[in-house]
């Protein structure tokens, strides 16, 4: 797989250097994709980015092209990783529950700095649209299940998706893990802005040092009050880490729910 990719990543850093691919494109061909093993001709789950799927017979319009069994129909995880993009291990959480799942790296884009502790709208905006340009690529794919796309985001990704107003009809189910909807400061980052009617689900630990901040203390259970088809979890004994699997399979099940409109 290295020495088949290597020639397209040589092709993207000179481009790139050039200024003949968009911030899109890079994102796109660095967005790693995880596969279930359900779906494969192969039976093995399967992971890499979607440069590497093309350059192993994939497409553009499907870079999974010849890889999944005919007539595979599959829920969709786009996964938002945190401020430092660290993915933790969660991605290969959905996959292992039949999801593929999609995780645009937004360091990819060139010069992006890093914003753990220093997080601005301009962030913010970069990872909404890195979602929507990887939902707007899949779309075309066949094996999608257009009912069952949802967003997920940790920590930083987590306070995107709670603020993703303009996020694509096709998304049933938005998750917030690691992040409380408040912030007493900035009015922005204040709240939920998931449009109203689509499923949410937050889960944040009680020992999570946002938890108890002055400025971010709680949990999105006030954010999300009156919200129909929203839940609001707190997890007792966990920090600023990686939920346990329970919440992983509540997770699972509800953007099943939401699947079938009954989140």
């Amino acid at each position: 797989m290295r020495l088949a990719r290597l020639p397209i990543l040589l092709c993207l850093g000179l481009l790139t250097a050039c200024g003949l691919f968009s911030d899109e494109e890079i994102v796109w061909q660095q967005t790693r994709l995880y596969v279930p093993w359900t779906a494969t001709l192969d039976g093995t789950a399967a992971e890499g980015s979607v440069a590497d799927f093309m350059a192993q017979g994939g497409s553009e319009d499907d870079p999974l092209a010849g890889r999944l069994r005919v007539g595979t129909s599959l829920p969709l995880v786009v996964f938002l990783h945190g401020c430092s993009g660290e993915l933790a291990g969660m991605p290969e959480k959905f996959q292992k529950r039949g999801f593929i799942v999609a995780a645009p790296s937004s360091f990819a884009r060139p010069d992006r700095p890093v914003s753990c502790g220093d997080i601005g709208p301009e962030t913010i905006r970069w990872r909404q649209e890195e979602a929507r340009w990887v939902i707007e690529r899949l779309s075309r794919a066949p094996w999608l299940d257009r009912h069952g796309i949802a967003v997920v985001g940790a920590s930083e990704g987590g306070l995107a998706v709670a603020q993703f107003a303009e996020a694509p009809k096709d998304v049933v189910a938005f998750v917030i893990l690691g992040w409380t909807c408040t912030d007493r400061d900035n009015s922005d980052f204040d709240g939920v802005r998931v449009p109203a009617g689509r499923a949410v689900y937050a889960a944040v630990g009680d020992l999570d040092p946002a938890v108890a901040s002055g400025r971010t203390g709680g949990t999105c259970e006030r954010a999300l009050a009156g919200r129909p088809g929203a839940r609001a979890v707190t997890i007792r004994g966990l920090g600023h880490n990686v939920p346990g699997d329970d919440i992983f399979d509540d997770i699972a099940a509800f953007i099943g729910g939401a699947r079938r409109g009954t989140p």
